[in-house]
This record gives structure tokens, C-alpha cells and sequence, in this order.
């Protein structure tokens, strides 16, 4: 085995799993902020002294914004715009009449 197959065969694996991270946190968040206070907690929680508080806090869950509805990427930043527009209120949201018009 050249030094290149060592290579590819160490690379690729791990560009395979750094790809399926990447796709598992952006589709189940939730589950990656639980996975991330599990292991600040099994590296020794608030009373973590040294390299160990460092990784706790890096690894400390991220404060949701808001109503934590996930949206705050989107730019909505509140929990109103999720449940309200400019005419309707929360329990009534506002109704959009759609006009159907032939082409000439």
C-alpha cells in the first residue's frame, strides 16, 4: 500500500462523516443540542476545571431566541410574526383572496 492510498483511504472517511454531521445537525437540531449538553455533562458539567471548561462551554446548549421556533435564521426574530400578519391576529390569521386571470 503507497503512501497515497493511506492517505485516500484515511481522507475519505472522514470527509464522509464530517458531510454526515453537518447534514445530521442541520435537519435534527434538537437532537444535536441534546447530544452536546450529554457530553458537556460527562465531561465533568459547571465544575469542569482546565481543557474540560473550555469543551463544557463550547459545548454548552445554545440559548433559543425568542419562542425557539427555529425560525430565527429565516429573519423573523419573534414569536408574532410566526402566528400573526399585518391585518390578522394570532387566533385569526388574515385571509389572502386569490384572483385568477386569463392570459390574452
Amino acid at each position: 500500500m503507497s503512501l497515497y492510498h493511506a492517505v485516500e483511504t484515511l481522507l475519505v472517511p472522514l470527509i464522509v462523516l464530517a458531510c454526515a454531521v453537518s447534514v445530521a445537525s442541520r435537519y435534527a437540531p434538537r437532537t444535536r443540542e441534546r447530544i452536546k449538553a450529554g457530553l458537556a455533562a460527562r465531561l465533568g458539567g459547571q465544575g469542569a476545571i482546565g481543557w474540560r471548561a473550555r469543551m463544557v462551554r463550547w459545548l454548552a446548549p445554545q440559548v433559543a431566541a425568542g419562542c425557539a421556533s427555529g425560525c430565527d435564521d429565516g429573519g423573523c426574530n419573534t414569536c408574532a410574526s410566526n402566528t400573526a400578519t399585518a391585518t390578522g391576529t394570532p387566533d385569526q390569521p388574515a385571509e389572502q383572496v386569490i384572483q385568477l386571470v386569463r392570459k390574452r
